[in-house]
């Protein structure tokens, strides 16, 4: 190209109109309008089956055996002169019923104090099946320990606690060895003061060694041989609710229907917790 013809091309390209793109409008995108859904009507709900119920599973009852009831049972009463009392009380109470036998093995004046009367339960086994023991003691008991006549253990003292304590815990052992249910009667209150507190104490030793030997059952009397102020009275209600003088002049012992009230208590205590007892009943 000639060298004048450059520039003449270039103020015409500078007069010509550019020409521009036309502008696109932009059309905007039409979503589709949200509806809420229309509600569920009970024609649909009807529509769906409850799911089917479980039938139930029978289960079958299979019945417990019953024991028959005994046509007899047998007390070994055991103690002391008030033991002695027990069993006759208990004996005149069920005198016309047949299906109770009572064997006398209490022995006036003994008391751990002096022996260990573990003989006492092997002589009452001797006379047959016995089928729960009954015991009552510690009228003697107010003594020291003495082995011939050396005093081992002064009355209350520490060791004579221990002592006894030991020798009502050997006892209540050899009746659970025998498997002999007990009911073992507590002191009641004493006319002494004196008497009274010794009472307690030795109930005291006796409750403690029953609560780890759950065969036997410990009978208060304390509660039923008081007066409403809680002192000690000869004259209270017997077994039919009568008042009447119930305790030995010596203010230790009780009198017939005394021993009969303690024992009607007594065979109570049995029906509830020793199985021919209950199922035998009170006839």
């Amino acid at each position: 190209m000639r060298p004048f013809i450059r520039p003449i091309l270039v103020a015409l390209l500078a007069l010509a109109p550019v020409a521009v793109a036309p502008a696109v409008a932009e059309t905007p995108i039409a979503l589709p309008a949200s509806e809420e859904p229309p509600p569920v009507s009970a024609s649909e709900f009807a529509t769906v089956a409850p799911p089917a119920a479980v039938p139930a599973v029978a289960v079958p009852v299979v019945p417990v055996p019953v024991a028959p009831a005994p046509s007899r049972v047998t007390v070994a009463v055991l103690g002391d002169s008030l033991g002695d009392g027990m069993w006759g009380g208990l004996y005149r109470l069920m005198i016309r019923d047949k299906r109770y036998g009572f064997v006398r093995a209490a022995r006036n004046s003994v008391g751990f104090a002096a022996d260990d009367l573990l003989d006492m339960i092997d002589g009452a086994l001797a006379h047959g099946p016995v089928d729960a023991a009954v015991i009552m003691i510690g009228a003697n008991d107010r003594r020291s320990f003495f082995v011939g006549t050396q005093s081992k253990a002064l009355f209350r003292s520490k060791a004579w606690l221990d002592m006894y304590g030991a020798r009502v815990g050997a006892f209540m052992d050899r009746l659970e060895q025998r498997k002999l249910p007990t009911v073992w009667i507590l002191l009641p209150v004493m006319r002494d003061a004196e008497a009274s507190k010794d009472a307690q104490l030795i109930n005291d030793i006796v409750v403690k060694a029953a609560a780890t030997r759950p065969g036997v059952k410990t009978l208060p009397t304390w509660p039923m041989t008081v007066d409403e102020t809680g002192a000690y009275t000869a004259h209270f209600k017997d077994i039919k609710g009568v008042k009447r003088l119930m305790r030995a002049d010596d203010g230790v012992h009780f009198q017939p229907p005394a021993y009969e009230l303690i024992g009607d208590a007594v065979l109570r205590s049995l029906r509830e917790s020793v199985t021919p007892f209950k199922l035998l009943g009170a006839g």
